[in-house]
């Protein structure tokens, strides 16, 4: 079974179980943030970190007993750090559990890490035309309100003023013309 095809307590239970085993990293794991400063140093609510440990997406956030209190590490402000962004650009919370999965069980797993961030470029790529191509259609219905309004100020002003439903398109062959004589 690849790791794509687990379920998340399956995905849950593995991650634990490489924590327990212990496992050697780059980030130092010792537990020195609290919820509120781990919150102010990736910029995501204190919420939101509550609900990703609760998601297992923070592999070695350690309990204060005495205090309730959870307490994070340099090694989880980096998860954090990238689930941020794998968050950002739409990647599922299963999708992030099992992408840090794929972190700690090592190099072997490059492959698949490459591959979903591959894929993650091509939708963000595809999610950034479709808002550009919305801002053009936007930017049109600015200049078009604009000019409208011009035209029933100036009517007003000349006191010739009357509502001649000029939201419809079909109307406004003037503004259609003006606009192409600019290029637009």
């Amino acid at each position: 079974m690849t790791n794509k095809e687990k379920s998340d307590a399956e995905i849950i239970k593995e991650l634990d179980s490489i924590i327990e085993n212990g496992i050697s990293i780059d980030y130092d794991t010792k537990p020195k943030y609290t919820v509120k400063e781990l919150s102010k140093k990736l910029g995501l609510s204190s919420h939101t970190i509550r609900f990703y440990d609760k998601e297992h997406l923070f592999p070695f956030v350690k309990r204060d007993v005495s205090n309730d209190e959870r307490l994070f590490s340099d090694a989880d402000w980096a998860f954090g750090k990238l689930i941020k962004c794998l968050r950002q650009i739409g990647l599922s919370i299963h999708d992030c559990r099992l992408f840090i999965l794929d972190t700690l069980i090592g190099d072997d797993t490059v492959k698949e890490r490459l591959l979903i961030l591959v894929n993650l470029q091509a939708s963000l790529r595809k999610q950034i035309h479709e808002l550009q191509e919305a801002e053009r259609d936007l930017q049109y219905k600015i200049r078009f309100f604009s000019y409208l309004d011009e035209e029933i100020e100036i009517e007003k002003e000349k006191g010739t003023f009357t509502d001649k439903k000029r939201g419809l398109l079909s109307k406004l062959k003037r503004f259609v013309s003006k606009q192409k004589s600019l290029g637009c």
